[in-house]
């Protein structure tokens, strides 16, 4: 929304195609492009960058948000590392993992040089969570390969960072717990004493987009209200 608030084209692409979200921006006044993709599908987002680039011409910056907290949720109620299912790890790390590198992967191809990218990361990479070893270790994996991409990429000018937000406002956190019970495991821990609203960390993903940043690279810019 603020990049279409901003003049922006926008290519959106989700799971389930985000029409209302590009019915937003194109009442705004802005031009967008919408289409349903799973990021774990190497091939099928190679094929939806094609369509953008077709669409508009090219691509000038990508923010690759996907991301799941699979059914260990946020409360301390998941598995203990040595209890981690197979299947619950493959998934997290398929979507929030290799998500990101398929995204990256048909991105880069299709860029333009001077072109930048935002990565999701989480604080949760950082210090890491108890009960939470998929989505931290996969976050955590997310900052290393944006650290790489980014050096590799240098050379086109291209910058590649990521942002790591805290507890978020957001359907999914919201999904895995009510707000008091967010506050109770994790909002309590911030500076800020409480939680993050969406456009707070949308700012700065605008923000690392723009020209305003553009000696910044290989950087990873937490979002917690002080939580790390």
């Amino acid at each position: 929304m603020l990049l279409g608030l901003q003049g922006a084209n926008v290519a959106l692409v989700d799971l389930h195609k985000p029409q209302q979200v590009l019915d937003e921006v194109e009442k705004l006044g802005g031009k967008a492009l919408a289409s349903s993709c799973d990021v774990q599908d190497g091939d099928a987002l190679e094929a939806v960058m094609e369509n953008v680039v077709q669409h508009f011409g090219g691509i000038d910056g990508a923010a690759n948000m996907a991301g799941i907290l699979g059914s260990q949720g946020i409360k301390g109620q998941g598995h203990a590392v040595d209890r981690v299912p197979d299947g619950e790890w493959d998934q997290i790390l398929g979507v929030n993992l290799n998500g990101i590198k398929n995204s990256m992967h048909a991105e880069l191809r299709h860029m333009k040089d001077g072109g930048t990218v935002v990565n999701a990361g989480s604080v949760a990479g950082q210090p890491g969570l108890p009960f939470m070893a998929p989505y931290c270790a996969n976050k955590w994996a997310v900052l290393g390969l944006t650290q790489v991409a980014a050096q590799e990429s240098g050379i086109r000018g291209i910058r590649i960072n990521a942002v790591a937000p805290g507890v978020i406002r957001t359907p999914m956190i919201q999904g895995a717990a009510t707000d008091s019970e967010l506050y109770d495991s994790l909002g309590f821990r911030t500076a800020l004493k409480r939680l993050a609203e969406p456009e707070e960390v949308a700012r700065v993903i605008v923000f690392l987009l723009s020209k305003e940043a553009s000696y910044i690279t290989g950087a990873v810019i937490n979002i917690d209200g002080g939580f790390s």
